[in-house]
């Protein structure tokens, strides 16, 4: 017998009682329910016409009274008598109750009587004492046995409504016993199916668990015995192929592992980078002698236990986004004593991803930059003091060449005034590089702190907006402001946020013709505010969008507008001074679009404030 056929067996007898205690059940209670309301349509409706032959009969009363002195309208008394005779006659055609037929039998003849000695009252003359006595001593008292008889009727009909509920009581009782019984039949057969089926199955399956188990636990040499010619022991004889199989794959797997893992060791070795491999919950693997010397990443080791915040808060962030997450700038640099030598190390994290894209690990590189940020002090400090020096003589040519290109000295000829004029703004433009190295300058070195204060950013997008729109209409550039939809605040300062809008704005007319548009916008998330500038210019080579910050670096056909190269590297660093970050994504020939974002402050934090 199969494996499939003892699973038919012993789930069929439970499966044949469930599927009749369903049809016994729908059909008992659909049967009671039918009756229950055939039952009480029938006494209502006789209940319903027993009142209104009351209302009939109450109604040809104050007819009556309403006639003693005057004439009788016909017509009025003939709408009541078919109103009772109608009701009557539903009543005699639905009497359903024991006692039901002779009370209506009695109704009829008692209605008899009450209609004639009706005609008798119309025939005696109106306003007389013989009219009014008739209706008091003769008419009116049968209209009480009428009315009687008629709320008898209603009253047994009433009880029997009541009586129906016992019934269905009853009736329901039944229906629970029937199903108890269906039940416990049902439960003992399936015992039974099933206990018979289980002594042929519990066996090898609990064999075959074991086995399993064993598995689990890396035994690989063991054999599972087959009994049975079922589906188990064809699973059972795949079972010890599939082993055989995995001791094969073991042999071979450790030999190649072990070559892998050796050579791995000896080319990250050789690297003169510090390199960490780490898995998902942030325990090392695998480093190089740079990475256990220098930060004490050590394979089976902890990386929230080895490393700095720094490292730790890296890993997390490229195990959580599952992208490359890498330190820009001096700042995100790390500071280590190697051999009493004071060195800086860029770290980055880069995850490790498989087929389905999902993080199966983490490798963290740590580069080593102490030369070039020592070289890049030397180069920040020569410029700080070749700017410093070249101020003072600067001034000076400054003041000569307003004095000239005003007239205060004599007067020009044309040449003569076309040549100050360009000395005159050449020495502007130089002035104002001077000023921005100098500005540059105190902010790296951290001589130069920002003046920060709660600041509402609607007002930072009018204020920047009202400053360039005399440039924007020189030009002929549109300039559009999206305020953000709701009062935003950010602690910061006016003036060196404002120099971001100025540059940012600056940069955009500079690289848009006449006609295109330049949009100022400002949104917001959870815990950000995002200011942009995009405009409808030329676009950025996608090769120069990663270098469009550095200090001195322009992009290709910018030369001939003038530019130093210094706007945009002034406003990552005021950026970074305020804690934001800032992007650009362009396309050439649609522009380019400029982005920053700062953290927001709450309104309560506002009024506090």
């Amino acid at each position: 017998m199969s494996f499939r056929t003892k699973l038919v067996l012993a789930f069929s007898g439970p499966l044949a009682i469930l599927i009749l205690l369903g049809l016994v059940s729908i059909r008992t209670i659909t049967m009671s329910s039918h009756t229950l309301q055939k039952i009480l349509r029938e006494n209502y409706d006789s209940v319903a016409a027993c009142v209104r032959m009351k209302d009939a009969i109450q109604a040809l009363d104050r007819t009556a009274e309403t006639f003693i002195w005057d004439n009788v309208k016909e017509e009025r008394i003939s709408d009541e008598e078919r109103q009772f005779a109608r009701n009557l006659r539903f009543q005699q055609r639905n009497v359903t109750v024991p006692g039901e037929q002779e009370l209506t039998d009695r109704l009829t003849r008692q209605w008899d009587v009450y209609r004639t000695l009706f005609e008798k009252f119309l025939t005696l003359p109106a306003g007389g004492e013989a009219r009014k006595e008739f209706y008091r001593q003769r008419l009116l008292r049968q209209s009480r046995v009428v009315t009687n008889l008629a709320q008898r009727i209603a009253d047994i009909n009433l009880d029997n409504m009541v009586s129906t509920d016992g019934q269905a009581r009853r009736k329901a009782a039944e229906t629970n016993r029937t199903l108890v019984l269906l039940v416990l039949s049902g439960i003992v057969l399936a015992g039974l199916f099933g206990g018979i089926t289980w002594r042929s199955l519990s066996k090898s399956l609990s064999g075959f668990t074991s086995s399993v188990q064993e598995i689990q636990r890396g035994n690989l040499d063991l054999f599972v015995k087959v009994d049975t010619r079922d589906e188990l022991g064809a699973l059972a004889s795949a079972f010890n192929d599939m082993t055989s199989s995995l001791r094969q794959f073991r042999t071979t797997g450790r030999k190649q592992l072990l070559r892998s893992q050796r050579a791995a060791n000896s080319v990250l070795d050789t690297l003169p980078e510090a390199v960490a491999v780490c898995n998902p919950d942030g325990l090392i693997e695998l480093s190089n002698q740079a990475a256990a010397k220098t930060f004490a990443l050590v394979p089976g080791g902890s990386i929230h236990e080895a490393a700095n915040d720094r490292i730790a808060a890296l890993f997390e962030r490229a195990n959580r986004e599952m992208r490359p997450i890498r330190s820009t700038g001096w700042d995100g640099a790390i500071q280590k004593f190697v051999e009493g030598e004071e060195k800086f190390f860029l770290p980055q994290a880069v995850p490790i991803l498989d087929d389905e894209r999902r993080a199966i690990g983490v490798t963290l590189v740590f580069s080593d930059v102490t030369r070039l940020r020592k070289a890049d002090e030397v180069k920040s400090g020569l410029i700080s003091t070749v700017s410093h020096e070249l101020k003072t003589p600067l001034t000076s040519i400054r003041l000569a060449t307003h004095a000239l290109f005003n007239e205060n000295l004599g007067v020009l000829n044309a040449k003569q005034t076309e040549l100050v004029a360009a000395a005159r703004e050449e020495s502007d433009r130089l002035h104002k590089i001077i000023e921005n190295l100098l500005e540059l300058g105190k902010m790296e070195s951290g001589r130069s702190t920002p003046d920060i204060v709660m600041l509402n950013a609607e007002e930072l997008l009018l204020s920047a907006a009202d400053q360039a729109t005399p440039a924007f209409a020189d030009r002929g550039v549109a300039l559009s402001v999206d305020l953000p939809s709701a009062p935003s605040f950010l602690r910061g300062d006016s003036v060196r946020l404002g120099i971001v809008f100025s540059n940012l704005l600056t940069n955009a007319l500079r690289h848009t013709p006449p006609g295109g548009k330049v949009t100022l916008s400002a949104s917001e998330t959870e815990e950000e505010l995002l200011f942009s500038v995009e405009d409808t210019g030329q676009g950025i080579p996608q090769e120069d969008i990663p270098h469009i910050f550095e200090k001195f670096f322009r992009v290709p056909g910018a030369e001939e507008q003038g530019t130093s190269g210094l706007g945009l590297a002034i406003v990552k660093e005021i950026i970074s001074e305020h804690g934001g970050t800032i992007e650009v994504s362009s396309t050439p020939g649609k522009g380019a679009r400029f982005t920053f974002a700062l953290k927001k402050v709450s309104p309560s934090m506002h009024q506090d404030f």
